[in-house]
């Protein structure tokens, strides 16, 4: 298991349930560290094998991990 930084897009009929989203998503294993509410996004992190709970939570439109570069590198995108 390893920990991943993400954000979570709430769909917009949730947005004004955003809390009560992201307490669901802290329930699951979120470790909530800001809610952007105008835009209706989570930030947080969670352990990698745990993020697909996060779609069962009413409301969550997505998942996005972040993805580290490091500088130098190259990569191909097919």
């Amino acid at each position: 298991m390893s920990r991943v930084n993400i954000a979570v897009a709430v769909e917009d009929d949730a947005q004004s349930r955003i809390y009560e989203v992201a307490a669901a998503c802290r329930a699951l294993g979120l470790f909530h560290t800001s809610t952007l509410a105008t835009v209706g996004v989570l930030t947080g992190s969670m352990e990698s094998d745990e993020l697909a709970k996060l779609f069962g939570v009413p409301g969550v439109l997505a998942v996005e991990v972040e993805h580290r570069f490091w500088p130098g590198t190259t990569a191909t995108l097919q």
